[in-house]
């Protein structure tokens, strides 16, 4: 653990550069890996399953950075049908999208995530806590090692406060506290956090559509098969 340059970047940077937290940083890192090891196999993004995620999750990672250094991940639901909603795919892609960031950008100062849950119905909410494995939550608490800004939760609908609540037991207070929700489609509070530069067209910012940032999304994942299998500990691409 620990037992290289590259490592001690990634996960003091992380952490602000306090030790301690990057020890812990890095122990959850490992451990999850281990604890729950069906997430971090099989991360190869031209399998059919992950093309069912596409077809019903778009994930985007805007190509430019905030003024303060860090990486905006935008999700959608293209649809409100649970049918393809599998949440353990859903999960590996989520893992894939993070570590791809954090593996080529050590320095970055974090991520900032836009949740878009126009789409969203208490099923989905209800898939997610049943179906999570709960000892990944370890890597999504303190096992990551880029920095968690803000989570914005977008186009809500009024179901969104009833699954978070009934969310409220897999979600610590300092988590829920970095979640940042909004009705309707006005994006004039979200562009305080996150400047139009930084966001797609889709909610008046001036990056290109949210559907174009996916498919490069995607093939990003598809030509980091090789990344990940030789630069991600634990992580298996077949």
């Amino acid at each position: 653990m620990l037992n290289n340059d590259p490592d001690l970047v990634k996960f003091v940077h992380s952490c602000e550069y306090d030790l301690e937290k990057a020890k812990k940083c890095a122990k959850d890192f490992y451990w999850s890996r281990d604890a729950v090891p069906e997430l971090f196999s099989g991360w190869d993004a031209t399998l059919p399953h992950f093309q069912s995620v596409f077809d019903t999750v778009t994930y985007a990672i805007m190509p430019r950075r905030t003024p303060d250094n860090f990486r905006v991940i935008f999700n959608s639901l293209k649809t409100s049908d649970t049918t393809n909603y599998v949440i353990v795919d859903i999960t590996k892609v989520t893992l894939m999208v993070v570590e791809s960031i954090f593996l080529t950008e050590p320095t970055v100062s974090g991520i900032v995530i836009i949740q878009d849950l126009e789409k969203a119905t208490f099923s989905h909410f209800v898939k997610y806590v049943w179906s999570l494995p709960r000892k990944i939550q370890v890597y999504f608490e303190d096992g990551v090692p880029l920095k968690r800004e803000k989570v914005h939760l977008i186009n809500c609908p009024g179901i969104v406060d009833k699954g978070l609540k009934f969310m409220g037991r897999m979600i610590r207070k300092e988590d829920r506290d970095r979640m940042q929700s909004y009705s309707g489609d006005d994006y004039s509070e979200l562009y305080k956090f996150v400047p139009k530069d930084c966001l797609p067209s889709d909610v008046g910012g001036n990056l290109p559509p949210l559907e174009e940032l996916h498919e490069l999304t995607v093939q990003r994942l598809i030509d980091f098969k090789e990344v990940f299998q030789k630069h991600s500990p634990g992580v298996k691409t077949e």
